[in-house]
């Protein structure tokens, strides 16, 4: 087909000024044509960096076009809350002990940890897609070599990520300074040249647009060195939302009595409620941007004649507390940390309902497999998302294995979560136990108590069964768990 196209440049300029892009139109019908009709229909998958799932309701732009549009997840999860981790698990499907990415660096993390010659890239370009990476890509990776296996067009920020502005990126295979312009807009502008570029022929495509906000900025060595917690909003956007009130603050959890956490929380102080109103303003700030890019790729595809055609997935890497539990950041395996978004729109995908199914980053890249008719040539610990996505049916995995590595160490804690409960065993021996049903702020440790024992002991079961599983070991149902025990007198 034809098209005019617009230049990066014209792009991030249109973007940079905060023009208005055309709305989405009214939810398709379900009915797949050309691409999709034949079973293999084009994925754009849009991420974000350390965006809490409550962070959405600052997002109308995408909860309207996704959301409305599509099905939300509301029980997706980060099953390593940690940016290299969580993207592995995006490229393989699978859980840290299988793809080798435990931590963001380290003998047990970042780039080198990974096999790129196996991802989800390579199983969709063998399979005839055209496919393309924009923007933040695996920790350490500083564009040596310039491209990625799989990836017609790979374009990662290699050198100044966490700045926002004034960063260099591979290009086309040879390295990009972009200078004035934000990431967000850069990465934006670059997607809707995918789109053009990829839409001249009948053949798929699969983008993954990477975005860094809502990321701390950090500095250089040459600068200094040191990241904050405060990302930098788009020029445009400098001012905006000064009246919203960090809804952490509310929370139960907000600053409580931790005596009962592990070792590195329990003897912390409290945070400051300004410093975590300043810092969640910047946030909701510089996520406005992606909400302007998540608008400009769906009108992108909507000018390219792709958009009844494409599967539109949003997430991010983890989640980002703000003072719950007197921590500021990631990595810990509570409500706020390992909890995302998962929007999905595309052909067959019901408008607005909402999915409540255990499902885990671990589940995209089976998911992407199975949409494109792809065969994975590793062994895939989740599973394909869209039969649930299309229907509401019943997932009968109901326990989901979480974990983290900090500091060198193989594992931090390992553990698992159910509907109902979260179980966390740290490196140091520490347990964690929290009945999220009756306890929804996690706040009580119920480890070690008499009325939980039964539980403990079954989840302990089931965290030997999944922490060293692959395949569909990890997706095994488990019996029925013995509910608490009633308390004397009650």
């Amino acid at each position: 087909m034809t098209r005019s196209r617009v230049s990066f440049w014209t792009a991030a300029a249109v973007l940079a000024v905060g023009l208005a892009v055309p709305p989405a139109g009214p939810a398709t019908s379900g009915v797949p044509t050309t691409a999709a009709a034949a079973g293999r229909p084009n994925i754009v998958l849009i991420t974000t960096d350390d965006q809490s799932t409550s962070d959405l309701r600052w997002m109308p732009q995408t909860r309207h076009l996704l959301g409305d549009s599509g099905v939300r997840f509301s029980n997706f999860i980060s099953p390593n809350p940690l940016c290299c981790p969580a993207r592995a698990s995006i490229l393989t499907g699978q859980y840290s002990q299988n793809n080798h990415v435990r931590d963001n660096s380290g003998p047990f993390g970042g780039y080198g940890a990974l096999d790129n010659t196996r991802t989800v890239a390579t199983w969709l370009h063998d399979s005839g897609y055209h496919t393309g990476f924009i923007g933040k890509y695996l920790n350490l990776y500083r564009g040596d070599p310039p491209t990625q296996p799989g990836w017609d067009v790979f374009n990662a920020i290699v050198a100044g990520i966490y700045r926002y502005f004034d960063f260099q990126m591979t290009g086309r295979g040879a390295p990009v300074t972009v200078e004035g312009v934000h990431s967000n807009d850069t990465i934006a502008a670059l997607t809707r040249e995918l789109i053009e570029e990829f839409s001249t022929d009948s053949s798929p495509f699969f983008i993954w647009a990477s975005y860094v906000a809502p990321h701390g900025t950090c500095r250089t060595a040459t600068e200094g060195g040191g990241c904050t917690h405060r990302p930098r909003p788009a020029v445009r956007h400098e001012t905006i939302l000064a009246d919203e009130i960090a809804p952490q603050l509310s929370k139960p959890s907000f600053n409580e009595d931790v005596s009962d956490k592990p070792g590195m929380l329990s003897s912390r102080p409290e945070v400051d409620p300004a410093d975590v109103q300043a810092i969640f303003t910047e946030r909701i700030r510089s996520l406005a941007s992606v909400d302007d890019a998540v608008a400009d790729t769906v009108a992108a595809l909507e000018e390219a004649g792709e958009i009844d055609d494409t599967v539109v997935v949003f997430t991010s890497d983890n989640g980002y507390l703000l003072g719950e539990h007197r921590h500021i950041g990631k990595v810990v395996p509570y409500q706020e940390s390992v909890s995302i978004p998962l929007l999905i729109r595309g052909p067959g995908i019901p408008a607005g309902q909402v999915r409540r199914q255990a499902t885990s980053l671990i589940d995209l890249a089976p998911t992407f497999a199975a949409l494109a008719g792809a065969d994975p040539d590793l062994v895939v610990d989740g599973r394909d998302l869209m039969p649930f996505a299309t229907e509401n049916r019943e997932l009968r995995r109901a326990t989901q294995l979480i974990q983290t590595a900090r500091h060198g160490h193989a594992v931090t804690y390992v553990g698992v979560r159910t509907g109902r409960y979260t179980y966390v065993r740290w490196r140091s021996g520490f347990i964690e136990l929290y009945d999220r049903r009756l306890d929804p702020g996690e706040l009580h440790n119920r480890a070690g108590t008499a009325r939980y024992r039964p539980v403990e002991a079954a989840l302990a079961g089931r965290l030997r069964a999944l922490r060293n599983c692959s395949g569909p070991e990890c997706r095994t149902p488990f019996p029925v768990l013995p509910a608490p025990r009633t308390p004397p007198g009650a």
